[in-house]
């Protein structure tokens, strides 16, 4: 990769500069903001380091004259500065990541390998974040009303964590997180973009919240059809909460298709079963909930599997 290394500190430079150029990359130097940017304006720049502290220019200003030049230009900010509230600045103006000086050899490495991978990945501001966030549990929110009311019982549905990843990465995430599904419900839907919602909950999970909803001791591969309407309308009532928060901030009416109920299967089957739906589709967004039901908490993965330009037109609506 051409890296552009951004840095007023000629030591400070030089150091950076081996580290990278030792794991084959070709590195450009410029010693602060003006600098940068004429060396950019030339093309041929995959990745940009920006030091945050320079006296011709901060690397807050210069992400942002980055970003005006090339919004998805991949920028690493680095700095001495930990500050909480520095970090946010950097992510809001553009960076897609935030390295601590002295710089790690494996962090940074982690870091560039993750963009070799994969190029094109799409990441959040903090406050494009807290608004997502803020308008998934409002959703939930209702979802939790409606389903109380359905099984007459107290329900409390949270989402205290998402992330946006490249579909490719989900092989990963259900590896280590979701190795068996105890149950799965998916609903497709079409429209300007198209996708496919998977509420999945591990097996453990699973099994409590289907004896506390249908009230049995059967094995969940051995429920009967009607015992299967009940997940496939409690999973119908959260999809449809997620999915209305894309159809709201897009403007759009998205059609959604029956829910469909797979029961003890391995996480590699459920991710298969979303892949097929969506093969075209290049990013997920993956949102732990916290579904609390007499009291007892029980964990649920939702994903959302989009194309590239429906999570790009989600992020300019929070924008605007």
């Amino acid at each position: 990769m051409k890296i552009l290394l951004v840095d007023d500190s000629f030591y400070a430079r030089k150091l950076f500069a081996k580290m990278l150029t030792n794991e084959g990359h070709d590195v450009v130097e410029a010693q602060g903001g003006i600098e940068a940017l004429e060396i950019f304006k030339k093309g041929g720049i995959d990745v940009v380091t920006v030091d945050m502290l320079m006296p011709d220019m901060d690397g807050i200003t210069l992400i942002k004259k980055i970003k005006e030049l090339n919004r998805d230009a991949p920028i690493i900010a680095v700095t001495a500065d930990i500050q909480e509230e520095t970090k946010k600045e950097a992510f809001d103006a553009g960076a897609f990541a935030f390295i601590s000086k002295p710089v790690k050899p494996q962090e940074i490495k982690i870091v560039l390998s993750r963009l070799q991978k994969e190029p094109d990945l799409i990441f959040l501001s903090s406050d494009n974040r807290d608004a997502f966030t803020e308008l998934i549990n409002i959703a939930m929110g209702r979802a939790a009303e409606a389903l109380s009311s359905l099984l007459e019982k107290k329900i409390i549905l949270k989402v205290p964590h998402f992330e946006i990843m490249a579909a490719t990465e989900l092989t990963d995430y259900f590896a280590n997180n979701l190795n068996e599904v105890g149950v799965a419900i998916q609903q497709r839907f079409t429209g300007i973009i198209n996708g496919v919602a998977t509420l999945a909950l591990p097996y453990k999970d699973a099994v409590f919240l289907v004896r506390e909803l249908i009230s049995t001791d059967k094995e969940l591969e051995r429920l009967a059809p009607s015992e299967q309407t009940v997940l496939a309308e409690v999973g119908n009532i959260v999809l449809n909460g997620a999915i209305s928060i894309l159809s709201n901030q897009l403007k759009t009416r998205l059609a959604i298709s029956i829910p469909d109920v797979y029961l003890k299967k391995s996480g590699m089957d459920v991710l298969n079963s979303i892949m097929l739906y969506c093969y075209d589709s290049e990013h997920a967004l993956v949102l732990l909930s916290r579904l609390t039901i007499s009291e007892m908490e029980v964990l649920s993965y939702l994903i959302l599997l989009l194309p590239r330009v429906g999570i790009l037109k989600l992020i300019e609506s929070l924008n605007a």
